[in-house]
């Protein structure tokens, strides 16, 4: 598979990634590189490999917990986080572009 420079660039704003014209360039023959070694992998008669299970969902995650922290640390953390209203930290978004 053959990727143009413009779809290394896509990926690159999907990953929020600027790349140099060296680093593109890089970029496009190491991809080039790895799609051409799976294509290679989806060749292999794999029909006598026994399929591998995946986990119920969630086991072997540790547990969310909450822990709990003095007066200090609360004040402390909530001083230094950049964009707060109240208690509420905000954070961006995962599909948002970073401002600026």
């Amino acid at each position: 598979m053959n990727l143009t420079k413009e779809d290394v660039l896509h990926l690159a704003e999907l990953a929020r990634l600027e790349l140099t014209a060296e680093e593109l360039e890089h970029t496009e023959k190491e991809l080039d590189k790895i799609l051409g070694y799976v294509e290679r992998l989806q060749e292999i008669d794999a029909s006598g490999v026994e399929a591998a299970s995946m986990s119920p969902k969630g086991e072997g995650w540790r547990k969310d917990v909450a822990l709990a922290c003095d007066e200090y640390t609360r004040e402390l953390i909530l001083a230094n986080f950049p964009d707060k209203k109240t208690d509420l930290l905000k954070t961006p978004g995962v599909f948002e572009k970073p401002k600026g």
